[in-house]
């Protein structure tokens, strides 16, 4: 296995991530952190076995998008130890990295942990909530889709219950999120 694979591994093994300081700061602040031995006071053994693997210097970031949903990258490197002027000097670069990280892997899991409906929506379904997407009212849609104002309240009715939504506008969200109206 290769080193960064096994890391990755060990760390999800151990249960790194529930105490991992540099996860905890990215959690509720997105100011950057540079890894020392203060910082992992309380992790010693998560510490130590990452010096093993060679990771001894590291930089944090988190970011939110605007869905709220959080992420961090960590860059780490084995010699040369980060410091304040290079983080002040790499922060405009690291934020940028982060965020474009952030957003196509947001892209690439969004469908795996976004929910999706128990019994899938039909094509005339998804046909009727992507105009309502638009901002199309029950009639207009009827009159583009050639249905009466009931069939589509039905077909939106349907939509809401089986996206266990609170309402149209929910749906809606739900359904963008979950890359149903693409």
């Amino acid at each position: 296995m290769q080193p960064a694979l096994a890391w990755q591994a060990r760390y999800m093994e151990a249960g790194y991530l529930a105490i991992d300081p540099s996860v905890r700061h990215g959690q509720i602040n997105q100011s950057p952190i540079l890894w020392d031995d203060a910082l992992f006071a309380s992790a010693n053994e998560l510490r130590s076995e990452a010096k093993d693997q060679g990771l001894r210097h590291g930089w944090a970031q988190s970011s939110l998008d605007g869905f709220g949903v959080g992420g961090m990258l960590t860059l780490s490197r084995s010699s040369e130890v980060l410091t304040a002027q290079e983080l002040r000097e790499k922060d405009s670069q690291m934020r940028w990295l982060v965020q474009a990280a952030h957003i196509s892997l947001s892209r690439l899991m969004k469908h795996k942990y976004a929910p999706q409906p128990e019994v899938p929506l039909t094509p005339r379904e998804i046909e009727v909530l992507k105009w309502t997407a638009d901002g199309k009212t029950a009639s207009e849609i009827g009159d583009i889709l050639s249905i009466s104002v009931p069939t589509v309240n039905f077909h939106i009715k349907n939509v809401v219950h089986k996206m266990k939504a609170a309402n149209k506008t929910a749906a809606v969200v739900q359904a963008l999120i979950s890359g149903l109206l693409h």
